[in-house]
């Protein structure tokens, strides 16, 4: 879904472990984490989830953004945007958030222990691009069901 390269790159890894989750039924990817090689107690650099099950309400995600100063992604990479996670006042964690239309489904993309010469949230919005089209229907409508009743 996503090349070597590009996870290189944004975290500064070329060595590294990747840890999938799928779907109850192992039809669908539910998230993917990307650790050092071997694998520190520092936790993932780069995780990637799909949520179709309990995704955030639109009005709670636009109330994030703003209280996140979320940055919104490019115009062609349909509805989402990018922001740093901070505690105390340092940065710990950037991510991306990028949602079907309707609600329906979320992808996250989030990066920790970033390179210096990187810039977090715009990988972030590149590894959404890359996701959408394969998360996400190109009218931003999710490409696996819900589970839920429409």
């Amino acid at each position: 879904m996503v090349s070597k390269q590009s996870i290189e790159r944004a975290t500064g890894l070329s060595d590294f472990t990747v840890q999938k989750y799928m779907s109850d039924d192992g039809k669908h990817l539910d998230s993917c984490y990307i650790y050092t090689n071997p694998r520190s107690g520092s936790g993932y650099r780069l995780r990637f989830e799909i949520d179709n099950t309990s995704p955030l309400p639109l009005k709670d995600i636009e109330r994030i953004k703003a209280s996140s100063d979320g940055v919104d992604l490019p115009a062609d990479s349909g509805p989402g945007y990018t922001f740093t996670l901070m505690d105390s006042g340092a940065k710990y964690e950037t991510a991306g958030w990028a949602w079907a239309r309707d609600g329906s489904s979320m992808l996250t993309v989030t990066l920790a222990e970033t390179p210096s010469n990187r810039d977090p949230q715009r990988d972030a919005a590149e590894f959404i691009r890359q996701l959408r089209p394969i998360v996400l229907d190109t009218d931003g409508a999710s490409t696996r069901p819900s589970g839920r009743p429409k």
